[in-house]
């Protein structure tokens, strides 16, 4: 490419690059010139203009000088060549827009011309009814005097920029308030005055400009003359946690007054409205709001009285806790006014002293005292409070006063208590005991609320299974955007305001509705994840006083750790999921402690964190776990102070457990009963590749036809899955989707009865997200399933079998997909472990396989390392070790033979941990959370590898990649090591500017709810219609990259397959599925005899509703942003659908989670529907393509058990079944704030009415066999007696 760069000299130094572009268009324009970009840096008086065709630049120079911004200017040939990356990108833009031009189906974006009001003051309240009419109460308001403020209705998100007197702060403040569009629920217009009112679902973005006045004149210079002059210095901010005001106090009604009013210029007012409805993104509705004088409340006071009403109700315990929590929920969450909920709570308290008149004793007792006599039996319980969040809707003029009355609230709540002690939710409630989950308050901390959640379903750590009883003192605490997401690094925003919030918050704690909860400490996990659990003080069931020094105290000792970091982090062992214990002291284990294994310098540990146990105690283990589970030899666990691995050691006689106290034991414990089981190796994973491992894969010289060889198998199978029943079934039975109902069988059971799923719209979207999901983390995260290759737990070989460079694969082939499993033995496999940043993070052992009858043969599921040579294998790849570490094998050949260069491995030095001298406080650890949260900068260290390791002929060997390598390392012990990055060493390496296109963000995808369930894509945005308001982080530009993962990108087109292969249209003319699947049963039940299902619709109701009820809660619950919940088709799925394609670390904890509540939910609701107890689905063993008729082996018990129960217990079942799919067929309610129409509840109801058919015909068939049998015994009989 030869591009020229042109120096433009004498430029306003606050004009700004977007400014410079506007100035420079019509000029460019003028010469026809298309492909050009300009750069202009702040406080600079000059700037550039980079043309992708010398010709044009060449042109452009021709003219002697240009007339610009009021002077005339001469530009000169710039003495610098264009970066060629530049040039790159230039030339990706130019092609994609050629793409998108000849792209018939494409809908292209249009430029989204800003709104712009000119804001006279600005308001904060909330909406209420005085005298019974709808009303706006400012709870506090900003006037902007003279000084014109703006509202700009940008792209995606209305910004408001104002000047005010600040309180505390001298002089005058330039603040600007951003509300995204997806956070404002409706925008209500009124003419008297002029306003625009917003109803919002979560609290707006608020930050001070550092420079007021130039930021100002930039909003007054839009109004005249279009985005030009902006500030001389970096347009620098502050993220603030609420607006300061003169007198008023923000903070503390900001979290419940999520209603703002904007009042404007009478101005072109209804023109500006009109563009404002063309953009088609806001819901807007026209309403005078009346002038009340009198009846208003004021949030501020509301809230102080309100919250000594919660203490005195605690203090006397008059109301249980977990109906204040929701109390204070409501509205501490902005669902109703305190006013009203003070009002509910004197007649509970008046209630509870008339119970107490008549002698009734049954209610709340406190556990943070000495137990005392039983107050009075309640009203209502914690669920009927907790429902209301489904049926609260926003206020507006269309909703009655009375919605909101405490008259009307005392009767949802009297309703909602009738119907759980009617219901069954009891049943869910042990459904979760019995899986070892507990619930657990959840609290979120924004930058600017506090929100109260759950109580939610949590696996049990060993914090939470020392207080059984006690559970609701403990709190699982989030510190995120408003949003529920993690804040993001943006160079332009300050987040120290934020930061010392959040360290408040941690330091001060949470006051809930009497109690005190306090930081007591985080996992290694949740730390990443930005979470740690609080407790409030209580009395335990000995009546010993529980407080943070004495839990942690239980724990062990830590006196002896000086580095709060390592403190924390040991501390946090007890935090770690643990969803299993085992009790060694009721089995009797020996205890023996073992040495580690080590080089002969002794430098080198090869045991690093693995242990070794009997088969008696392995057998042990593996009858206190779930079915399926009796092969599982390997096992992650906590114990005492030990955490780490433990591996069958078939020459142990007995119940014995070997612990290695050097590489094991992290702090001293004295809590050694239970030997706590965090993860284990019952299964093989399936290897998929990242974009870490395929660059070093192709640096090694392994070939590009090979990863385009596993890749392409890959599109070519997903490509087919809706082409054919079979491939759907076996595609469904992989990814377990609904694994609970077997919904692969029921696809298959509507295919036999020639019904076609995908004339159904949400049947149809079951299985289109989930091959869409499958192919966006193919083509924008490279995760290319690999079939010669596998994933397992890591341990050491006890007996030295292995030599150096020798490792052991062992894993359970019927339990992995594919048919590729050779023998392993004398072969040479790839090795590895993610993050693999490092060329040297992929070895090359050699696989061998011990003879039979040894030791090692016992194993499954594991890769087993030697205890020989120099350096340990683990540590080679990327830093491992063997106390949980899951390495990745590879053994396909074409791969292996082609890596022709082995790298060395990294060898970075041990960095002790930062310590402060003296023992460490909570008051430390806290320190460190906060400096961890706004420090932690490892994502920005892995993309700036990635783009250099693409952009470097060297690739990952380059001398820049190995820094970027070592520093994220350093990065991934930080959190042990309290040691972060060196940023300070980024500022030599190259400029990550330009990005290699499959870094680029994937086009959204949305599920929209409508009529019908659809994906729609957003149109790819051009550059030229970038919004420069948009300042929600860096621009990025990008290129087509030569190597291997841009071929790889490149080769996956995702919108044609959505098109042609997944997204098919069908003819959905005719009767429906459900119509044809319904009279189907019926004809069905009929010829069995059956009539009578009309009879149990009620119960049938009551079932949908029940089962609608905790798929509401599930939606809400498991969704980042607790305002809007999930879809129901991503609770039927279990999977959490992120537009962008790829979910965050978050979101994919959150949809393991999320599919075994559902597979709960379904358990539950199908032992209601079927009057029976339903076995849990485990992982099933059979071919994925089986197609044989009759039930499934997942269905065999069910099947098995129904034919055991007597004919009248079978129709019964059936009866209801058959009822629940007429009523699954109704609309289902609506659920306050959010969509209700839940779908899903009709398929659970087919397919436990289909199996029921099933049972019976069968019942029916082995009667018809016994009466042959027993008519030709007779006649038998008969003859021989003639």
């Amino acid at each position: 490419m030869d591009g020229l760069e042109v120096f433009i000299p004498k430029l306003p130094p606050g004009l700004t690059q977007q400014g410079l572009k506007t100035q420079l268009t019509p000029i460019i324009d003028e010469l026809r010139i298309i492909d050009w970009v300009c750069h202009k840096h702040h406080r600079k008086t000059h700037g550039t203009i980079t043309f992708l065709n010398r010709a044009d630049g060449e042109r452009f120079l021709s003219r002697p000088r240009f007339f610009l911004l009021g002077q005339w200017v001469k530009c000169r040939k710039s003495t610098h060549n264009p970066d060629p990356f530049l040039l790159r990108s230039m030339l990706k833009t130019t092609e994609d827009s050629r793409v998108q031009d000849e792209d018939e189906d494409e809908q292209l974006p249009t430029r989204d011309n800003k709104v712009v009001f000119e804001v006279r003051s600005l308001s904060c309240g909330h909406y209420e009814y005085p005298d019974g009419n709808f009303a706006y109460t400012p709870d506090i308001e900003w006037r902007t005097g003279i000084v014109t403020n703006v509202a700009k209705f940008t792209r995606d998100t209305l910004i408001i920029t104002f000047k005010s007197h600040a309180g505390p702060y001298k002089g005058e403040m330039s603040l600007r308030v951003e509300m995204p569009y997806r956070t404002i629920h409706e925008i209500i217009v009124s003419e008297r005055p002029t306003s625009l009112t917003l109803t919002l679902w979560e609290a707006p973005r608020f930050f001070q400009v550092t420079d007021p006045n130039i930021t100002m004149q930039e909003d007054l210079g839009y109004l005249m003359y279009g985005p030009i002059i902006s500030d001389p210095k970096k347009a620098e901010r502050n993220r603030l946690s609420e607006l300061p005001h003169i007198s008023g106090n923000h903070g503390a009604i900001l979290g419940q007054s999520l209603v703002y009013r904007i009042e404007v210029s009478p101005s072109s007012f209804n023109s500006k409205l009109q563009q404002l409805k063309q953009k088609e993104k806001l819901t807007i509705s026209y309403f005078d709001f009346p002038n009340v004088t009198r009846g208003q409340t004021y949030m501020d006071d509301g809230m102080k009285t309100f919250r000594k009403l919660l203490d005195e109700c605690y203090q006397d315990s008059s109301v249980h806790f977990d109906i204040l929590f929701q109390i204070q929920s409501l509205v501490q969450n902005g669902y109703l006014l305190p006013q009203t909920v003070i009002t509910l709570l004197g007649r509970l308290r008046q209630t509870m002293r008339t119970a107490r008149t008549n002698g009734h004793t049954n209610g709340p007792s406190r556990t943070d005292i000495p137990k005392k006599a039983a107050p009075p039996s309640f009203p209502f319980s914690a669920g009927a409070v907790k429902k209301l969040f489904s049926q609260i809707p926003f206020p507006g003029p269309d909703i009655g006063a009375s919605t909101f009355t405490p008259e009307e609230i005392w009767s949802y709540l009297e309703a909602n208590e009738k119907d759980i002690r009617q219901g069954t939710a009891k049943e869910l409630t042990s459904e979760r005991v019995g899986q070892n989950l507990v619930m657990v308050y959840k609290v979120q901390v924004t930058p600017t609320r506090i929100i109260l959640l759950g109580p939610e379903p949590e696996a049990k750590n060993r914090i939470l299974r020392k207080f059984p009883n006690h559970i609701g003192f403990f709190a699982r605490v989030q510190f995120c955007e408003e949003d529920g997401q993690d804040l993001f690094f943006n160079a332009k925003v300050s987040l120290d305001l934020i930061w010392k919030r959040f360290r408040d918050v941690l330091l001060r704690g949470i006051h809930i509705a009497g109690r005190q909860y306090m930081f007591l400490g985080f996992s290694h996990s949740s730390l990443r994840a930005h979470g740690v659990w609080f407790m409030a003080t209580f009395f335990d069931h000995n009546s010993n006083f529980q407080t943070y020094a004495t839990v942690i105290a239980d724990l062990g000792r830590f006196n002896k750790i000086y580095s709060p970091s390592r403190c924390a982090a040991r501390i946090g062992q007890a935090f770690s999921e643990t969803p299993f214990a085992v009790d060694l002291e009721e089995l009797g284990v020996n205890i023996q402690y073992i040495e580690d294994v080590k080089s002969g310098d002794g430098s080198r540990v090869f045991s690093d964190g693995v242990g070794t146990l009997s088969r008696s105690l392995m057998e042990a283990i593996q009858a206190a776990l779930p079915q399926n589970r009796d092969t599982t030899t390997c096992f992650q666990i906590r114990w005492g102070g030990a955490k780490g691995m433990l591996a069958l050691d078939d020459t142990l006689e007995g119940m014995v457990m070997r612990i290695r106290p050097e590489s094991m034991i992290k702090f001293e414990s004295d809590d050694t009963r239970y030997l706590e089981i965090c993860d284990m190796s019952n299964k093989p994973i399936p290897l998929v590749l990242n974009r870490q491992m395929i660059k070093i894969l192709e640096d090694m010289g392994v070939s590009e036809d090979w990863f385009l060889h596993v890749q392409n198998r890959e599109v070519k199978r997903l490509r087919e899955i809706t082409a054919s029943i079979h491939n759907t079934i076996t595609f469904l039975k992989r990814q377990k989707v609904a694994e609970q109902i077997n919904f692969s069988k029921f696809i298959r059971r509507l295919h036999k009865l020639g019904l076609d799923y995908r004339k159904d719209a949400f049947l149809c979207s079951v299985v289109e997200t989930v091959v869409l999901k499958e192919v966006r983390l193919l083509k924008h995260k490279a995760r290319i399933p690999v079939e010669k290759g596998v994933t397992l737990f890591g341990i050491m070989d006890e007996f030295g079998y292995l030599e150096e460079d020798e490792v052991f694969v062992t894993f359970e082939k019927r339990k992995l997909h594919g048919k590729h499993h050779p023998d392993l033995h004398d072969k040479l496999v790839l090795v590895t472990r993610s993050p693999a940043l490092h060329p040297g993070d992929i070895q090359l052992p050699r696989a061998v396989v011990p003879p039979p009858r040894h030791p090692l043969r016992s194993l499954s599921n594991c890769i087993v390392f030697s205890q020989k040579g120099k350096r340990d294998l683990p540590s080679q790849l990327s830093g491992g070790d063997l106390d949980g570490d899951i390495y990745n094998i590879i053994w396909d050949e074409e791969a292996v033979e082609s890596s022709r260069r082995i790298f060395q491995p990294a060898d970075y030095p041990r960095v002790p941990p930062k310590t402060i001298g003296r023992e460490v406080t909570r008051e430390d650890m806290t320190d460190f959370f906060v400096e961890f949260m706004a420090t932690d900068q490892l994502g920005v260290i892995a993309t700036k590898h990635m783009i250099l390791a693409d952009r470097k002929p060297a690739g990952t060997v380059d001398k820049e990649c190995q820094l970027l390598a070592e520093l994220h390392s350093t990065g991934v012990d930080y959190s042990k090591s309290g040691i972060p990055i060196d940023m300070n060493k980024l500022k030599g390496l190259t400029s990550t500017q330009y990005r290699p296109e499959f870094l680029a963000p994937a086009p959204p995808a949305n599920i929209m709810d409508k009529s019908e369930i659809e994906i729609v894509f957003e149109g790819t945005r051009r550059p030229e219609l970038e919004d420069e308001d948009d300042e929600s982080g860096p621009r990025h530009h990008y290129y087509k990259s030569d190597k291997v993962l841009g071929t790889l990108y490149r080769a996956i087109d995702e919108k044609k397959i959505w098109k042609k292969d997944i997204h098919k249209p069908v003819s959905s003319h005719g009767a429906s599925v459900w119509e044809q699947l319904l009279e189907h049963t019926k004809n069905q039940s009929l010829e069995l005899g059956l009539f009578d299902w009309h009879s149990v619709l009620e119960d049938a109701r009551r079932i949908r509703e029940a089962y609608d009820d905790a798929i509401w809660s599930a939606t809400m619950d498991y969704s980042d942003n607790f305002t809007k919940g999930l879809k129901e088709l991503e609770v039927f799925n279990g999977c959490i659908f992120n537009k962008s394609g790829v979910q965050t670390a978050r979101q994919r904890d959150k949809s393991v989670r999320l599919k075994d509540e559902y597979d709960r939910i379904v358990k539950w609701v199908e032992s209601l529907i079927r009057k029976k107890e339903t076995a849990p689905r485990e992982d099933g063993e059979a071919n994925d393509g089986d197609e044989s008729d009759g039930t499934s082996d997942l269905d065999t018990q069910s099947y098995n058990d129904g034919l055991e129960t007597n004919r009248e217990d079978t129709f019964t079942a059936l009866r209801l079944s058959i009822a629940c799919l007429q009523v699954g067929m109704e609309k289902s309610n609506n659920y306050g704030r959010t969509n209700g129409n839940f779908q899903s509840f009709k398929i659970v109801a087919a397919q436990c009415a289909l199996t029921e058919l099933e049972i019976a015909f069968a019942r029916r068939e082995v009667a018809l066999g016994a009466q042959l049998i027993a008519a030709s015994t007779k006649r038998t009989q008969s003859i021989a007696i003639r």
